[in-house]
């Protein structure tokens, strides 16, 4: 009789094991996608694109795995919620489970420092930082230390209507606001503004070069690493490629998003794969 009730509890610590492994890692499918909790994140499926992470603790390690298959371009809209002062958020690129490249978005002051990590040159990686308006190079410089902020986004001037309407703003609000401002036109609030953030492999000489793109919608004035302003809605981080030692990451296989502040939305994902 002890011999079976210990192999009883043997078993049933065998079935509960697994159990409590599938509880801890919360996985949906999204846009086609296998997304993953991180950490204690929880995932939320509003649609079958749209996703809500909640439970994002203060230090930045809470978040969602995103499996692609092996990708050369991911597109997604993401949005934090958050108004903390010490928001921030960071995507990371995996290939062959190497972390390839980071993108950190970090809330600083009233706008975002933005800044990038790539691995191809190893310690010694750089990389170019530019910004675009409604298509137009604005700005570019170039040799910025994997790591360091490229780019400083600041608050928008209220002297001038935004191209388009605030995340969450509804059109009713968007209107009163742009009436209360005294602009002329308030057409733009019939457009909700652009959300996304692409990482994507170039192959320059046959070497991988990793690229960034993070909408900045509506655009608001950035500061360069040179100290120059301009007005931007998109910005790029484009790896610099040494042929000399760098490995050729030609594709990735996952995204883990990682973010602070309580909730956020993830949607609208793309992925185009390699031959």
């Amino acid at each position: 009789m002890r011999r079976f009730k210990s192999s009883y509890w043997v078993a049933l610590v065998a079935l509960a094991l697994p159990l409590s492994q599938s509880q801890a890692q919360q996985c949906v499918e999204a846009d086609g996608l296998n997304v993953c909790a991180i950490g204690e994140a929880q995932l939320k499926q509003l649609d079958e694109s749209k996703l809500e992470l909640h439970n994002l603790g203060d230090e930045g390690k809470d978040g969602a795995a995103i499996s692609l298959g092996q990708a050369t371009k991911w597109t997604a809209s993401f949005v934090p919620l958050s108004t903390d002062d010490s928001q921030r958020t960071t995507f990371t690129a995996v290939s062959d489970g190497a972390k390839i490249s980071t993108a950190t978005s970090r809330r600083e002051g009233d706008g975002r420092a933005i800044s990038a990590t790539f691995t191809g040159s190893g310690a010694d990686s750089t990389y170019t930082v530019r910004v675009y308006l409604q298509g137009e190079l604005q700005g570019e410089v170039a040799g910025v230390r994997s790591g360091q902020t490229g780019v400083l986004t600041q608050a928008r001037a209220v002297n001038s209507p935004p191209p388009c309407r605030g995340y969450r703003q509804s059109v009713p609000a968007c209107y009163s606001q742009c009436r209360a401002a005294g602009f002329g036109d308030c057409s733009y609030c019939d457009r909700e503004c652009a959300h996304a953030v692409e990482f994507q492999n170039h192959r320059i000489e046959r070497i991988g070069a990793c690229e960034w793109t993070i909408d900045n919608q509506p655009s608001t004035p950035v500061v360069l690493t040179d100290g120059t302003t301009v007005e931007a809605d998109r910005i790029v981080l484009l790896e610099e490629i040494r042929a000399a030692g760098s490995y050729p990451y030609l594709s990735f296989e996952q995204i883990l998003l990682q973010a602070s502040g309580g909730t956020a939305h993830l949607g609208n994902q793309t992925v185009v794969r390699g031959e």
